[in-house]
């Protein structure tokens, strides 16, 4: 039984030309149509979580360089959800993360010393408690952001999210393309539903957090 079924980004983009009565069946897209599309899916894509989903596209352990000082930089594809170790003792120990709150209640945030805390800044800076005097010899696991679309490749997402994207994409560019609006509501319609039970499935794939009071 086949299971693998999917689409490319250029096929889902087609998708959502089609949707929108761009192309009929068959219809090849114009190269400028197709980057439009392309851009669209890419906008999707990257506001997925800020509409309830949360990747699950978790990294591998990896190293971060220190240096110097209190501040390490994240990688490039970090986007939230960071577990960090600490190995300076030749043992792997978790550090804890602090909130925005807590970090600002820290009362000596210069202290020096064994780091045991961190905290990542609203500009995606890693910050250690105490500052350590020697490498602390970090390591990170994080969620990544989404890869950017490629025309020839799936977007990399569980598969039951492929078939709404079109709806998604389609949804984007309807002002654009002056899609009439009897036709936009049923792309907008079509376009929720999908999603909402997009992220009802993606609900069991979520990090779930939690902390113990003191």
């Amino acid at each position: 039984m086949a299971t693998s079924w999917t689409l490319t980004a250029a096929e889902i983009c087609t998708d959502a030309l089609e949707h929108m009565g761009i192309l009929s069946d068959g219809e090849t897209a114009s190269s400028g149509d197709m980057q439009t599309a392309l851009k669209a899916l890419n906008g999707v894509l990257k506001e997925l979580p800020l509409m309830g989903y949360l990747w699950p596209a978790l990294s591998a352990e990896a190293s971060l360089t220190w240096t110097a000082g209190q501040t390490v930089s994240l990688p490039a594809d970090y986007y939230a959800y960071p577990v960090v170790w600490s190995q300076a003792t030749g043992t792997k120990v978790q550090l804890v993360q602090l909130n925005h709150a807590q970090w600002l209640a820290t009362p000596n945030r210069d202290a020096k010393g064994s780091t045991t805390h961190f905290y990542v800044d609203p500009l995606g800076a890693l910050h250690l408690w105490p500052v350590p005097l020697v490498n602390p010899v970090l390591t990170i696991q994080y969620q990544r952001i989404v890869s950017d679309a490629a025309s020839t490749t799936s977007p990399s997402l569980p598969q039951y999210w492929i078939n709404p994207l079109g709806y998604g994409v389609a949804n984007e560019l309807v002002l654009k393309f002056g899609v009439p609006q009897d036709k936009r509501a049923e792309i907008a319609q079509r376009w929720d539903a999908k999603k909402n039970r997009a992220l009802e499935s993606s609900v069991a794939s979520e990090p779930i957090c939690f902390g113990v009071a003191d």
